[in-house]
């Protein structure tokens, strides 16, 4: 459930993933944490995330902040070949009822090893996109948002992983009022993340992640920061 801060909030899109990522309202939050490192599965291995997590948001003119204290989000991956596997999430897009009606989303990503395996500094490109439905001005909508990641991770000792994370992606509403021109968010940021071994085939990965939207809604300014925080199980099996 969302609570809202005084004044009234219009929040900036800033998750995911996956997730991980999530398209909505440009005024609103993307799932844009990874919880992942730059490693890869290996052919024919799935690992499998659930979790929850919140983000705090202001935006506008003038600003306005919003709380959400609770995302569910959850995840599959597949290893395809060496050095390159696949993703998907479905994940909680948090936005203001006032605005835009609370959906789900679907996000599907690619993530590329760039290193050879054994390397002591791991980095990984991902891209993919992520689709929502949702209520604009009570009428069902859609959204769509690609992105990218470079992703950089250090083996800090035995069962403990630090990532962090560069994150770019667009978000837009294509059948918003005034069309996509006018319902589009461009985000930026980074977050840092540790891989936290508890036994073979699973561990815990919290991660903190601040980011920077600029966009419009219904042609207005919608641009603004955002934290996002979470922390997920990770199964690999």
């Amino acid at each position: 459930m969302t609570r809202r801060l005084a004044p009234p909030a219009s929040p900036l899109r800033a998750v995911g993933a996956v997730l991980l990522l999530a398209a909505a309202a440009p005024a609103d939050a993307f799932w844009l944490l990874g919880f992942s490192t730059a490693q890869t599965l290996g052919p024919g291995e799935v690992g499998v995330i659930s979790g929850t997590g919140g983000q705090f948001t202001t935006a506008g003119h003038p600003p306005r902040d919003s709380f959400t204290p609770a995302l569910a989000h959850a995840g599959l991956r597949v290893g395809l070949v060496d050095r390159l596997d696949v993703g998907y999430r479905l994940v909680t897009v948090p936005l203001p009822f006032g605005v835009v009606g609370p959906t789900l989303a679907s996000a599907v990503d690619l993530k590329l090893r760039l290193t050879p395996a054994g390397a002591g500094w791991p980095v990984a490109l991902v891209a993919g996109g992520a689709a929502a439905y949702l209520a604009l001005d009570g009428q069902d909508r859609w959204a769509w948002s690609p992105g990218a990641a470079l992703v950089l991770s250090r083996d800090l000792r035995d069962g403990l992983t630090l990532t962090v994370n560069a994150r770019y992606l667009y978000a837009a509403i294509p059948d918003g009022p005034g069309g996509a021109g006018s319902n589009e968010v461009q985000i930026a940021g980074g977050s840092a993340s540790a891989r936290i071994a508890l036994r073979p085939g699973l561990a815990v990965i919290p991660e903190l992640g601040l980011f920077r939207a600029v966009g419009r809604l219904r042609g207005a300014p919608a641009d603004g920061l955002g934290l996002q925080y979470g922390a997920v199980l990770a199964f690999t099996l």
